[in-house]
């Protein structure tokens, strides 16, 4: 069995083709065409792909994310 026959006997058409069906968001659009421009991404691009920075989380060397997960 050859390496594409394995791939596709392991994933369905619709995780295959799953990227080409999916519409990129206008925001993201206008931050790939900002980037190819510039050769830099906008604060507020990055604000929303990773999140506030401000607003970072914090966990102790003895913290447990199964804690947090179970309540």
């Amino acid at each position: 069995m050859s390496a594409q026959q394995k791939e596709q006997k392991g994933s369905s058409p619709s995780q295959s083709d799953w990227p080409r069906r999916v519409r990129e968001a206008e925001w993201v659009r206008e931050m790939r065409a900002h980037y190819a421009r510039t050769g830099a991404f906008r604060p507020q691009d990055l604000r929303r792909l990773l999140g506030d920075p401000a607003k970072g989380v914090e966990m102790g060397a003895s913290g447990s994310f199964a804690r947090y997960l179970h309540q």
